[in-house]
């Protein structure tokens, strides 16, 4: 989205956003005017007022103001009885309904979400976020990403802390159409358990068939279910991140998992992935004088750091040398052997 349109939808969500929030007290709303309506119809029928004047002493009688107040002694009993019966109910729902408004218009996510449920309905293109994933909000936030993001409940809101949260269940359909999940890009689900995670793949797939959806799941045995649910790229979190540490541990370095397996995946890829490691050439070591070239199979050099400089121009036969820094993308299953050959310590 270009610059000029999000200045634009943000400031047009900021004027729409209380009508969002209405809805909110619209059941009270309506409660409050059929409770009027009936006053006015008992005043008009006992009163013989005209229509306005009885509006106006109902709105009087209701709030307790008492504003226009028939003589007693002049009513009959049922009308008595009636306006007592109203009056009781009334009060009561007016009450409701200023407590509602009060703590409606106190809580800063209330807004928020009126906000985003605002901004979804006129994005396109965009990434969908369900569930916990501040970190990831964080990320898309620095790279100006256009996303949406659903969580349960307002704590998790509160600590997420952008403008793109909608509270609301993030498996519901309402809330994915809320989302704006029929025009989004990318929707990633990562919920608190596999079953919610299911179910909203299922309705994410109903709802947008073209959109990438990946999961990230918490069983791996379900790794296959989710594919053949529709899922374009499942994450086994546990995996992922025992890779990453599994990374870090050969090669001094994070080395996270890049690619999962997919359907289009080579062997290779469907059996380990593909990790990103980063090596230092040790002196004395077998990588120290080594051509590049010889590296082993499976591990492709994509940059190489000499003298505090990084650079992916180099050729097959660059030579090695002590202190240069490898930075290699391949089959994390050959760390070991590459971590090997770029130390001198002993196995």
């Amino acid at each position: 989205m270009k610059t000029k349109q999000k200045w634009l939808l943000d400031f047009l969500e900021i004027i729409f956003a209380p009508y969002s929030i209405i809805s909110r007290i619209f059941p009270q709303i309506i409660a409050i005017a059929i409770v009027i309506i009936a006053t006015s119809e008992i005043f008009i029928y006992y009163q013989h007022l005209d229509i306005i004047s009885a509006i106006y002493a109902s709105v009087g009688l209701i709030t307790t103001i008492g504003l226009y107040t028939p003589s007693l002694n002049e009513m009959p009993p049922l009308e008595k009885i009636l306006l007592t019966i109203l009056v009781a109910s009334s009060v009561a729902i007016y009450t409701t309904l200023i407590t509602g408004i009060i703590i409606t218009l106190s809580r800063k996510t209330i807004w928020i979400d009126a906000r985003a449920r605002w901004r979804a309905a006129h994005m396109k293109g965009h990434i969908i976020i369900l569930g916990n994933m501040k970190e990831l909000a964080d990320e898309l936030d620095i790279m100006n990403v256009d996303y949406i993001i659903v969580v349960k409940n307002e704590e998790i809101a509160k600590s997420i802390a952008s403008k793109h949260v909608i509270i609301g269940n993030p498996s519901a359909e309402v809330d994915l159409k809320n989302a704006g999940v029929q025009d989004a890009s990318v929707i990633l689900i990562a919920l608190d358990n596999d079953l919610d995670n299911m179910t909203a793949l299922l309705r994410a797939k109903k709802l947008n068939p073209s959109a990438r959806i990946i999961v990230v799941i918490h069983d791996e045995g379900l790794h296959d279910i989710f594919k053949d649910a529709g899922a374009y790229q499942v994450i086994r979190i546990r995996r992922f991140i025992g890779r990453a540490l599994a990374g870090i541990a050969l090669s001094n370095n994070i080395g996270g998992v890049l690619i999962e397996s997919t359907e289009s995946s080579s062997n290779a890829v469907k059996k380990h992935g593909y990790a990103l490691g980063f090596f230092k050439v040790e002196k004395g070591s077998k990588c120290d004088g080594m051509k590049i070239s010889d590296i082993p199979s499976g591990l492709v050099p994509i940059l190489i750091e000499k003298n505090n400089y990084f650079t992916p121009y180099f050729s097959r036969d660059f030579i090695l040398e002590a202190e240069d820094s490898l930075v290699i993308l391949g089959d994390p299953s050959k760390f070991n052997m590459l971590k090997k050959l770029c130390s001198t310590k002993a196995d």
